[in-house]
């Protein structure tokens, strides 16, 4: 595809890397397009486990934040000088280069993150879902910096979803809160710092969407907590048994799953470890369901979850017993309904 000159008129002044470019623009973005994916699935790749390197994306969106301010602001007074179709000033383009590579990296590295504490199948499985699908579009560079310059409400709602991902993140590891307190905490700052990105002069037509996006973040946070998946919370390995040791929490008849000398025992027995990064208390219970009818739920028990690892346990007696045939499965929930671990036994 051929793109018009940013001036028409002053075409034989414009040097011919410029014109280049300027023909060539759209092909070039789409190859670029390519590489995107491909690093970013590398990314995904080096991320993994690596939480040390979390609290570096709070400088990726620092710089996202004042870049995003930037362009918008230099694209608007350029779209009033030489009309909405030009093609960007060399500077404005490179800054918005790195606006959408900081975007990239940032979408992809927190993917591994996100998809350890979700559980396949449950409710949480949207917003990492959501994070993919951003992560994508952010590769699509004709189309995703169109959005980010021209969209007030799309630039808002992405640049407060990146931040309050990322947040929810990052908060836990840098000052030991709570999976529900930093879900919170992460939405206000997201939304705080994402309003100024959305300025624009059609910021008068777009006020309404801009309070819709800023007021879906909030409530996400606030009244919809269990898509989210409570990071860096996960369940690191369960262990079922029949006979269990109480003081020292050791199963004594250990049941692996498809044995099937679970059904016609009076009781079964789940010790689940839990792992974070660094102290995170939170308040996490346990849900116990029979070919997915939940059978059973714990009382919350208080926790603080670390690298070595925090054990808790329930057990299940069926009223009346004892243990019937079926697909037995075990959850581990947050105290607000956000669960971040399952594992199965098969009582056949």
């Amino acid at each position: 595809m051929n793109e018009p000159l940013t001036d028409p008129a002053a075409a034989g002044a414009v040097s011919p890397l410029r014109t280049f470019w300027v023909r060539h623009r759209t092909l070039l973005w789409s190859l670029h397009s390519a590489w995107a994916l491909f690093t970013g699935a590398g990314v995904v790749w080096l991320a993994r486990e690596r939480y040390g390197f979390a609290p570096w994306v709070l400088l990726f969106l620092a710089i996202i934040w004042a870049s995003t301010l930037f362009t918008g602001r230099k694209v608007a007074r350029e779209e009033r000088a030489t009309g909405a179709g030009a093609v960007p000033a060399a500077h404005t383009e490179a800054i918005s280069y790195v606006t959408r590579i900081l975007y990239q990296e940032t979408l992809f590295f927190l993917l591994p993150f996100y998809a350890y504490s979700t559980v396949v199948g449950s409710v949480n499985m949207v917003f990492p879902v959501l994070l993919g699908g951003l992560a994508l579009i952010s590769c699509l560079d004709v189309v995703f910096d169109g959005l980010l310059r021209r969209r007030p409400a799309f630039a808002l709602t992405f640049f407060g979803t990146v931040a309050f991902a990322a947040l929810n993140l990052v908060l836990p590891l840098l000052w030991s809160l709570g999976p529900n307190e930093s879900t919170t905490a992460a939405a206000a700052l997201a939304v705080a710092t994402a309003w100024p990105t959305a300025k624009s002069p059609a910021v008068g037509r777009a006020r309404w969407f801009k309070a819709l996006a800023a007021a879906g973040l909030l409530a996400v946070a606030l009244l919809l907590p269990s898509i989210v998946p409570p990071v860096p919370l996960r369940l690191e390995r369960a262990t079922f048994s029949t006979d269990f040791d109480r003081e020292t929490l050791t199963p004594l008849q250990l049941v692996t799953p498809g044995s099937g000398k679970v059904a016609g025992a009076p009781v079964l027995f789940a010790v689940l470890e839990i792992f974070a990064p660094s102290n995170v208390p939170a308040s996490v219970s346990i849900e116990w369901y029979l070919d997915g009818e939940l059978v059973r739920e714990s009382r919350d028990i208080e926790i603080t979850a670390h690298e070595a690892g925090f054990r808790i346990w329930d057990a299940w007696r069926p009223d009346p017993g004892p243990i019937p045939r079926g697909r037995i499965e075990v959850r581990a929930m947050t105290s607000r309904g956000r669960a971040f671990g399952r594992a199965t036994v098969v009582a056949g």
